[in-house]
């Protein structure tokens, strides 16, 4: 289980659609909001300083120096979500051994600036993210699932995420420090033909 982030550390749904609406106001929020479409691209050094102003006005805590140095580690499943020209989004994963064989994909962050949230732009970034561990890379790469810690409180990354396939497998006491519920889910999703396993 990766819990580097868990020091005081929201993870990867925490903010990227909180404050968490009931389903049935989403989905009617969603048909109003105009769909965006992102423009993907590439974590680099020099947009680091961008995707940590992002993190700030997103997540209810503050991400240490050393999340972002480890971040500069795990390039090939991040990328950053810009919207006329403007960075609006970013998904951050990284690949963990798993004890059972093969690979795991940790979803570290997943963030959208409050203006642009419900116009599918989370959205495009885990079809992203998915369609990319499952296709060669992810393959090579002996990716087996894709795994993310989510409040327990927050419904509405909850309901997000089971849109894609993700299930709670697990709960976490105390996970976070300095947000309340300091309690997390872990959601998973299986991949690459690997069975959950009973």
């Amino acid at each position: 289980m990766a819990t580097e982030e868990h020091p005081g550390e929201a993870t990867s749904a925490d903010a990227a659609v909180a404050p968490t609406p009931s389903p049935a106001e989403t989905a009617t929020e969603t048909k109003r909001r105009k769909q965006l479409k992102l423009e993907i691209g590439h974590l680099t050094e020099k947009n680091i300083g961008q995707v940590k102003k992002l993190n700030t006005a997103t997540f209810p805590v503050r991400y240490q120096d050393q999340f972002y140095t480890d971040l500069m580690k795990s390039l090939d499943y991040s990328r950053l979500g810009f919207y006329a020209d403007i960075l609006v989004s970013s998904i951050c994963c990284r690949l963990e051994d798993r004890a059972a064989g093969g690979r795991a994909l940790y979803i570290m962050t997943l963030s959208v600036l409050k203006p642009y949230q419900r116009r599918g732009l989370a959205s495009q970034l885990i079809e992203w993210v998915v369609d990319k561990a499952q296709g060669k890379e992810g393959q090579a790469d002996e990716v087996q699932e894709i795994y993310l810690h989510v409040q327990t409180s927050n419904a509405g990354a909850i309901a997000f995420y089971k849109q894609y396939d993700f299930e709670i497998t697990d709960e976490i006491p105390n996970y976070y420090k300095n947000i309340e519920p300091p309690d997390c889910y872990v959601l998973r999703r299986e991949l690459n033909g690997n069975q959950p396993s009973s």
